[in-house]
């Protein structure tokens, strides 16, 4: 697992160069602002549903965009990231049930999950009912994607692979 803190700025770059466009075309087929973009840092947190919005520029799926702050040292032009190209966006309803699921899977408790994310239990318990549907943090998911012993590309894999099964 790699538990270096992911480079989101470095993701959305490298999206925004492999979709052609400039900012400002890449901002209004992403409904973000331009100046958002040109004033990300490196040590820039977007919500989920920001990233969701990002990966559907090159209708690309949120696990690519992990899998590339995750990798973003190790990206340059001769690497080419293979897409999985995404299916579905994942409601912020639909990813709190399915940290639920993965939590139960995992075998860990709401206290336990609370003590190793830092996460307090109230929170938990409140995403988990369904009480909280605030947007959540990037850096709030990859808390929970280290206490289960994944990476965020991991994760989302995870919580797509449940969404799949829910289908069938």
């Amino acid at each position: 697992m790699n538990n270096n803190k992911l480079n989101y700025k470095k993701a959305l770059d490298y999206i925004i160069k492999k979709s052609g466009l400039s900012i400002e075309d890449f901002a209004e087929k992403a409904n973000i602002s331009p100046s958002m973009i040109r004033h990300t840092s490196e040590d820039w947190n977007p919500k989920f549903v920001t990233v969701e919005k990002i990966c559907s520029v090159l209708n690309i799926s949120v696990v690519s965009f992990f899998a590339i702050a995750e990798h973003e040292s190790e990206i340059n032009q001769s690497i080419t990231i293979k897409y999985k190209i995404k299916e579905n966006n994942i409601t912020q309803k639909n990813l709190n049930k399915k940290l639920k699921d993965i939590r139960e899977k995992s075998n860990l408790s709401k206290s336990q999950l609370a003590q190793k994310t830092g996460i307090n239990k109230t929170n938990i318990c409140n995403r988990e009912h369904l009480k909280n549907q605030n947007k959540i943090l990037c850096s709030t998911l990859e808390k929970f994607a280290h206490s289960f012993g994944l990476t965020m590309s991991k994760l989302c894999e995870e919580i797509d692979d449940e969404e799949e099964n829910e289908e069938t």
